[in-house]
Formats: C-alpha cells, sequence, structure tokens
C-alpha cells in the first residue's frame, strides 16, 4: 500500500462515517467483487484476493448499518429521469460468474435482503472454456506447487527465458494477453497440465440452470462481454460487439428486458467514441472501476474493488468517501475521456 493511500486510511479512521457521508459527493457506493470462497481456488488465487464468507458477511452487516441497498432498476430509472441517486444507498456487483454466485454468495444475500448484479461472459457459461486469467492463475499454481521434477526448467525453455527466476517466471505469464493467449494453451500441452481436465473436475463458471436460479431468484444478470478480452486491443467494432452481444446474450437467456454490463479488466483508457455508440443502444447502466467517481452523459457508475481480505470494508467506505471529497475539491472527481481522433 502506498504512503498516500496509508496516510488516508488513517486520516479518514478518525472521522466519523455520518459527517463523512454528509460532506462526499458520492450517494450510492458500488463495491464489487469476484467471488467470495473458504477455500483456496487456484484458477484465481494467483490473479488476487478473494473474502471468505464470515468476512463478505461482516462486510454486508456493515454497509446495512450505514446504507440501504438499491436495486439497478432503481438506479436506471433515477438516471433516466436525470435525477440524483438518492443519499447513503449502494449496490453490490460481481463480475465474471464464478460458480460461487450461486452457491455461496446468493444464499447470503437472500439471508439479509441485498439485491446484486452478477455480470456473466457467455463464452464460460457451462465451463465451455477457461478464462485466460484462469489459465495464468493455473500454470504458476503448477509451477509453485507441482512435484514434477524439472518443471521449472521446463516452463524457462518453453517462455524462452532460460536464467529466468520464478519471480520473472510468473511476471512473464501474468502479462501473457489474447494476443500471444496460445504461449499458455502450448506450456500447458508441453509440461502435460490440461485445462479441459480442469474444467471438468472443478466446473469453476456458472452453468446456465444456475444463472436462470439466480434470475428466478430475484438477482440481476448483467453482460461483462463475449470473452473477457482487454478492450484497448480491440477495434472500436470490436468492443461495441463484444458489449452488445454479451447483452443480448443475457436478455435472451433471462428474458429481462433491462440492460446492464460492467467492462472487463479496465476502461480507463476507452474512448468516448465508443461511449457515443453505446448510449445509442437500450443499454440501461455500464460500471467500471474508478473509484466512485462521476462519469456524466455516459450512463457510467464507478464501483470500487472490496474483496481485500486484509482490509475491513468499514476503513475502505471511510476512505473512499474522503478521497471523493478531496477530488471534488481539485476538480479531480469527474471522469473525461478522449477521442480516437
Amino acid at each position: 500500500m502506498s504512503r498516500f493511500k496509508q496516510l488516508i486510511y488513517s486520516a479518514s479512521s478518525f472521522l466519523p462515517m455520518q459527517s463523512l457521508q454528509r460532506i462526499s459527493p458520492v450517494t450510492t457506493l458500488f463495491p464489487y467483487h469476484h467471488t467470495v470462497s473458504n477455500e483456496l481456488l487456484p484458477h484465481i488465487q494467483h490473479l488476487y484476493s478473494y473474502k471468505n464468507v464470515a468476512q463478505f458477511s461482516k462486510d454486508l452487516d456493515t454497509l446495512l448499518k450505514y446504507n440501504t441497498p438499491v436495486t439497478p432498476e432503481e438506479l436506471s430509472k433515477y438516471l433516466k429521469e436525470n435525477k440524483p441517486f438518492p443519499k447513503k444507498t449502494f449496490l453490490l456487483t460481481f463480475d465474471d460468474g464464478f460458480k460461487e454466485t450461486h452457491e455461496i454468495i446468493a444464499p447470503v444475500l437472500q439471508l439479509k435482503g441485498v439485491p446484486a448484479i452478477f455480470f456473466i461472459n457467455p463464452a464460460f457459461i457451462d465451463n465451455k472454456n477457461l478464462f485466460l486469467r484462469s489459465k495464468t492463475s493455473l500454470l504458476i499454481h503448477e509451477v509453485l506447487h507441482s512435484k514434477k521434477t524439472g518443471l521449472l526448467k521446463e516452463y524457462r525453455h518453453h517462455l524462452n527465458i532460460p536464467e529466468a527466476s520464478l519471480k520473472d517466471i510468473i511476471t512473464t505469464l501474468k502479462n501473457i494477453k489474447e494476443n500471444n493467449s496460445a504461449t499458455l494453451d502450448e506450456l500447458a500441452e508441453k509440461t502435460g497440465f490440461s485445462f479441459n481436465d480442469y474444467l471438468k473436475e472443478k466446473q469453476p463458471f456458472l452453468t446456465t440452470d444456475q444463472v436462470l436460479s439466480l434470475h428466478k431468484k430475484g438477482f440481476t444478470i448483467g453482460g461483462h462481454s463475449m470473452n473477457h478480452p482487454y478492450y484497448e486491443q480491440l477495434t472500436l467494432a470490436e468492443q461495441l460487439e463484444q458489449t452488445v452481444n454479451s447483452c443480448k446474450y443475457v436478455q435472451d437467456l433471462t428474458g429481462n428486458k433491462n440492460e446492464y454490463f460492467s467492462f472487463p479488466f479496465s476502461e480507463i483508457n476507452l474512448s468516448q467514441d465508443l461511449f457515443d455508440e453505446l448510449n445509442k443502444t437500450t443499454i440501461n447502466l455500464l460500471f467500471g472501476l474508478q473509484n466512485q467517481k462521476e462519469e456524466a452523459g455516459n450512463k457510467m457508475l464507478h464501483r470500487f474493488n472490496a474483496e481485500r481480505p486484509y482490509l475491513a470494508l468499514e476503513k475502505q467506505m471511510k476512505a473512499i468517501l474522503l478521497v471523493s471529497y478531496c477530488r471534488k475539491l481539485l476538480g479531480m472527481q469527474k471522469v473525461v475521456r478522449a477521442n480516437l481522433r
């Protein structure tokens, strides 16, 4: 954690939540997660951390102590009518469509009466394919924990980094993206690891029936692109296609006419040209990751990462509220996008 963040967390911890809520421009909090589990998940654990069930449940109690849950339909209506969002509210969102959303998260949310949006990638539903980054995590897990003799040497050879340390190998794997994703499949094949076997055995993603079950229980399903690409590597037409088609998939599957979308990875460098096109579509709300910043005119709501196990949510909420207040004073609270030309 940077010194600046440490300073913010330290300063905000001494301030009452109610005072921060009063001065902050943030009315509705948008905490996001990927998953919640008491288990170590090899396809995730080398990418980012996540909370266990007890931590997640405690976070919900914290949110409910200071805020009231709001539905995406309500927020969409406020936005359409050009009205401010209700103060001291929150909406939870979950990306990537992991099976824990159905098996673990939804029952906890139902128990506490909290709505949420689950964003899915059609390519991974029914475990037809494995997410690129999950492949990365699994290969890192193998090189760290496998008892195969000479595995580190094989990784060095196949990645063409003969003098690399283990840390260098992990960094190299994490830097692999769609344009060289075949490297992961080749490395797995040459070292005897089967992504298909892992998919069949662990079933890490939601099935169609589970998605429909979540919908029937009153949760909202949204699009998260077709196969979770890095949007910066796509053309404008491809970005638009990924976005619209994933929302259409959800609409066709669930019958819900309202459409919601969260950008995979980050949307921070995406052009206003894309949003000009998306503003012409029937998508109700778009979700980004710029820590509760405001983005007028683009139907964009910016979330913050709430799944760090080492960080109490109350402390994080206070920091978010304080930072947004400071950004507003400095004229830095609003997102402004550039055009392609």
